[in-house]
């Protein structure tokens, strides 16, 4: 069994569907709380890493989302799926990335790839302009 929540406005424009499963890694926004508790925590409204899905108990712990205990340490808040939203998804797992590809394609909506860091590609362009220069060289000094 699969915990969902809800997407948010530009995940569900990108890919065309409202809710998506939640695992560990995928970023999340609390929307929805106790407003007493969450003034002085100030906890809505803050995006934060899933930390551990409890499927039994149907919660999500978040990071860096503590309560107080009695004696003054803090604990992991363990969060309602109805009071949280997906901001992004982790998409390593391939089988993950297929599904939402499929649910995506039946709406007539196409997943992008991830582009690549810039400094992979600033690398790549380097090693691309030496070897010209290199070549460049070459025929020089056939010439």
């Amino acid at each position: 069994m699969e915990l969902n929540l809800h997407l948010s406005n530009d995940l569900i424009e990108k890919y065309g569907i409202r809710k998506f499963g939640v695992r560990k890694g995928d970023i999340v926004r609390i929307v929805k709380g106790d407003s007493d508790k969450d003034e002085k925590l100030n906890v809505v409204g803050k995006e934060a890493k899933v930390v551990k899905v409890l499927r039994k108990e149907r919660k999500i712990v978040a990071e860096n989302v503590n309560v107080a205990k009695a004696d003054g340490k803090m604990k992991p808040r363990k969060l309602d799926p109805s009071s949280l939203i997906i901001v992004k998804i982790e998409l390593e797992d391939v089988k993950r990335k297929e599904k939402l590809s499929k649910l995506a394609s039946m709406r007539n909506k196409v997943v992008e790839e991830e582009p690549e860091p810039a400094s992979e590609k600033k690398e790549e362009n380097k090693e691309e302009v030496e070897d010209k220069e290199e070549e460049i060289e070459g025929e020089e000094e056939d010439e």
